[in-house]
């Protein structure tokens, strides 16, 4: 990939002793994980994959909260508040996860003194939320490129495989036609190439300009 700059693309480890020993599923693409107001009782680690986070709502269309992958969380918050699911999870494409007991997981990250990581993994999480939220504003090519830098961190590498195309603009707030349009523009400039599912940035340093003349 040409153009790295100085943010490293690395898998979040920092849940690796907790999870090690916990069992381990696999969902489907387009399976449901969970379904806000379902009991608690387990908090999953995202192994390979992507789940989409969405808020539902009575007219039956769903506002898109976030996507998660690899090495990230679910379902901490139900077992931090020992309430029912806060949101519905479901599965982007083929995602195998982590699952361990909601208790357990709390008494390790006490043992561990990891609650400190698990605070600021929540904070980074909002953070990426809130970058995605504001970035609507920015335009869809900038508010693309910010999805696309954000998406390639949580995944450790340049490539982004298995969040289709349709959800890619639901997270955007776009029609499938104008992410094509916009998505075709950075093939062109030979910024990242693309071949549904999977999506390589090829241009990160020319992907950050990008993402940050919305902001001009």
């Amino acid at each position: 990939m040409r153009g790295s700059e100085e943010k490293p693309m690395v898998v979040d480890r920092r849940w690796d002793g907790i999870f090690c020993s916990g069992r381990t599923t696999s969902y489907p693409k387009g399976q449901r994980v969970f379904l806000k107001g379902e009991p608690g009782g387990s908090v999953l680690r995202v192994v390979k994959g992507w789940v989409l986070v969405t808020e539902p709502n009575l007219d039956g269309i769903d506002t898109f909260l976030e996507i998660r992958g690899r090495g990230q969380l679910i379902g901490e918050t139900s077992a931090f508040s020992g309430g029912v699911r806060n949101a519905n999870v479901e599965a982007t494409c083929k995602t195998i996860v982590q699952v361990v007991e909601s208790g357990r997981f709390l008494a390790d990250v006490e043992r561990r003194d990891l609650m400190k990581d698990l605070l600021v993994h929540a904070q980074e999480l909002h953070r990426q939320a809130n970058v995605r939220v504001g970035a609507r504003g920015l335009g869809v090519r900038s508010s693309l490129s910010w999805l696309l830098l954000d998406l390639a961190r949580t995944a450790g590498e340049p490539l982004i495989s298995g969040i289709p195309q349709k959800t890619l603009a639901f997270a955007l707030g776009v029609t499938p036609r104008t992410l094509s349009s916009a998505v075709s523009e950075l093939e062109r400039n030979d910024v990242i190439s693309v071949r549904w599912p999977a999506l390589r940035i090829r241009d990160e340093r020319a992907l950050r300009r990008l993402a940050r003349r919305g902001e001009e």
